[in-house]
């Protein structure tokens, strides 16, 4: 431990939150019909360790990600490339003809489509690593470059830098963050959404909220913190309201993830004959609005470097 420092701040001011078997993240891979036992090479555990500058959270070792298999795996399930998200709209509030757009992470670029429609914009890129997403038409193109990289040629060049659902998948953070702030001018502005784990998903115990899919977890203390760490002012701070797709989720892990395993189907399984559970859908249901959901969008403007 003394050895090892925050990927976000550089500094040893760690401590442990906890560590997980290896095997019971293999384990639960299996049910999404993967085998991720090469990404841990021999280890039998893995730690989530806490930067107590920040309170951002991160897996050690560093890095345990996915490569572009494994991520390919998930593109035949619907839900995990979702084109339009609520994140996106409320991306738009910070958008205006005559602007220079950079998203980072942005997949086949439906985002970059539909903004490149809705507004005259001066320029419009999207980075991607899967080299099978590169686009070019006359109003947005795709590159597949890392951030770092496309950083070094257009410093002080976008009048906004976004990315969704992505800065959880990274592990070497500081640096990730640092190339999106160069590339913006000054009194630009930087959108990140992650999801939320002071959320309802905090409970549930969920392999894709572990290596090799997450590397950190984020929350609303740890990005305000980056305003301490890079040139930025913290704008506004965005809550989901709960969606419709995530009301079962939201319902097991507030009712049931809080008991040991198999306590915990035993009861729900209850529930469903007696009508419980129905009741705890229809009234999550009615309520989503006013309740915190999976994601948190905040907004930062670049101050002078």
């Amino acid at each position: 431990m003394n050895n090892i420092i925050s990927p976000l701040t550089f500094k040893k001011n760690i401590s442990i939150v906890k560590q997980i078997n290896v095997d019971k993240i293999v384990k639960k891979y299996k049910g999404f019909g993967i085998d991720v036992r090469p990404y841990f090479k021999n280890l039998k555990k893995i730690s989530i360790l806490q930067c107590n500058v920040t309170g951002y959270q991160f897996y050690y070792p560093y890095d345990i990600s996915g490569d572009s298999f494994f991520y390919e795996h998930f593109q035949k399930f619907d839900w995990y490339y979702m084109p339009w998200k609520w994140e996106h709209n409320i991306a738009l509030k910070y958008l205006h003809s005559g602007m220079k757009v950079l998203e980072v992470g942005c997949a086949h670029g439906a985002f970059l489509s539909k903004i490149s429609k809705l507004y005259d914009l001066k320029k419009v890129i999207g980075l991607e690593l899967n080299k099978s997403a590169k686009i070019e038409n006359n109003k947005w193109k795709i590159e597949n470059q890392t951030i770092q990289d496309f950083a070094k040629d257009n410093y002080n060049s976008f009048d906004l830098v976004c990315s969704f659902q992505v800065l959880e998948h990274i592990s070497d953070v500081h640096s990730f963050l640092k190339a999106k702030i160069n590339c913006l001018k000054k009194g630009g502005t930087l959108l990140i959404s992650v999801p939320n784990n002071n959320s309802f998903i905090k409970n549930e115990d969920s392999c894709l909220n572990m290596p090799p899919h997450h590397i950190g977890l984020w929350n609303e203390k740890s990005l305000k913190a980056l305003e301490k760490i890079f040139p930025v002012k913290l704008l506004n701070i965005h809550f989901e309201p709960l969606q419709d797709y995530h009301v079962s989720g939201y319902v097991n892990a507030v009712n049931y993830y809080k008991y040991p395993k198999l306590l915990g189907k035993i009861i729900r399984r209850f529930n469903r004959i007696i009508g419980v559970y129905d009741n705890q859908l229809k009234k999550t249901l009615s309520e989503k609005k006013q309740l915190i959901g999976h994601t948190i969008l905040v907004s930062f403007e670049k101050k002078n470097d």
